[in-house]
């Protein structure tokens, strides 16, 4: 009698175990990541560079060995009632600026730059923009060669859903990868589902795309154009099947999982 009850406890735990197993199969990020060969990782090669973005907010500064040259195109912040003015502190070695006016990027992607006047920048890599900027004030308007330095004030990306801290976070240095971005919102949390995650993008025109991710797929890792992640990108990481089974579980299931924890206790105690 006590064989076959150990028995039946036996083939109960079967189920069980091989639910165990299938679930860890679900957990680890970048699944066989060590077949991507040497070749495919050169081939995905890339030196990141945001893009510049309707709404970004960026500083600009234009530097020359002699400071005067130059200061027409750094604009010191003059006190205004406006609200949406932002400023940044610059210094140089020939005494610097102080306080100076950054540059909200319109909706056409265009900026409103010292002396030149408009510029359409959206749209533009940073070393880009840099570039343009340059082209047009030297030797026109610039005796002396200039450095232009542009810089994203507002590198964020908002990521939600199935994290353990949802939120907007800002990168230093302009650059930001999907892990990154899981990093810092506290990675997902038991219910995220790793197959299903969305990232929603802003192109420089103001189209909506969608891009679904598994991060489980070692593909990922060779595609930049996902594995790097754009200013204002949002991530959103969908609940899996046992999160939807559990919000949907009621009165009547919660006592019947608990009196079947109490039957298998009461087994174990029996077939000991």
């Amino acid at each position: 009698m006590k064989f076959l009850l150990k028995r039946k406890y036996f083939i109960l735990l079967i189920p069980i175990l091989l639910s165990s197993c299938t679930a860890y199969k679900k957990i680890p990020y970048i699944t066989d990541a060590e077949t991507i060969t040497t070749e495919e990782f050169a081939n995905a090669a890339l030196n990141y560079e945001a893009v510049i973005m309707p709404k970004d907010i960026l500083s600009i500064t234009v530097n020359t060995p002699t400071n005067a040259a130059s200061r027409d195109f750094n604009l010191p912040l003059v006190p205004q009632e406006a609200t949406d003015v932002v400023q940044t502190r610059v210094s140089s070695a020939s005494g610097g600026y102080g306080s100076l006016q950054n540059y909200i990027v319109d909706n056409d992607g265009s900026i409103n730059f010292p002396i030149v006047g408009e510029i359409k920048i959206g749209g533009l890599k940073k070393s880009e923009a840099e570039a343009k900027i340059f082209a047009l004030i030297y030797p026109q308007y610039l005796k002396e060669k200039p450095i232009v330095s542009l810089r994203f004030l507002n590198y964020k990306v908002s990521v939600l859903g199935e994290v353990a801290r949802p939120g907007n976070y800002t990168s230093t240095n302009e650059k930001m990868t999907l892990f990154d971005a899981l990093a810092f919102a506290g990675d997902l949390t038991i219910y995220g589902d790793r197959k299903n995650v969305r990232i929603i993008r802003e192109s420089a025109s103001g189209e909506l795309s969608v891009k679904h991710i598994d991060l489980q797929d070692r593909n990922l890792l060779l595609d930049p154009d996902i594995y790097y992640l754009q200013q204002n990108d949002k991530i959103i990481v969908s609940p899996n099947k046992a999160k939807g089974n559990n919000s949907s579980f009621g009165t009547l299931e919660s006592l019947a999982l608990s009196g079947l924890s109490i039957l298998i206790s009461v087994i174990s105690i029996i077939t000991r």
